[in-house]
């Protein structure tokens, strides 16, 4: 069961944080390189998450409560040390 969990957390962690690098904020002028060319500044404070990022963030906390969760009574198989 603890392989499972991590493989399983992994598995969400590394895809929340995918899905976060490629979908998951939302500039209003378009890409920052665009937005620049235009104003003249970046688009940063502008930011917005999509629904796709809510997504990835959900994901990654449960991956990482999944690691977590796996890891918490690792010592016992130590010999509890």
């Amino acid at each position: 069961m603890r392989t499972a969990f991590w493989i399983g957390g992994g598995v969400l962690a590394g895809v929340g944080i995918l899905m976060t690098a490629l979908h998951g904020f939302t500039f209003p002028g378009g890409d920052v390189a665009t937005h620049f060319s235009y104003i003249g500044a970046d688009a940063l404070p502008d930011v917005s998450i999509t629904s796709t990022g809510y997504v990835a963030i959900l994901m990654i906390i449960t991956g990482a409560w999944l690691m977590v969760k796996a890891n918490a009574t690792a010592y016992k198989q130590t010999g509890g040390y």
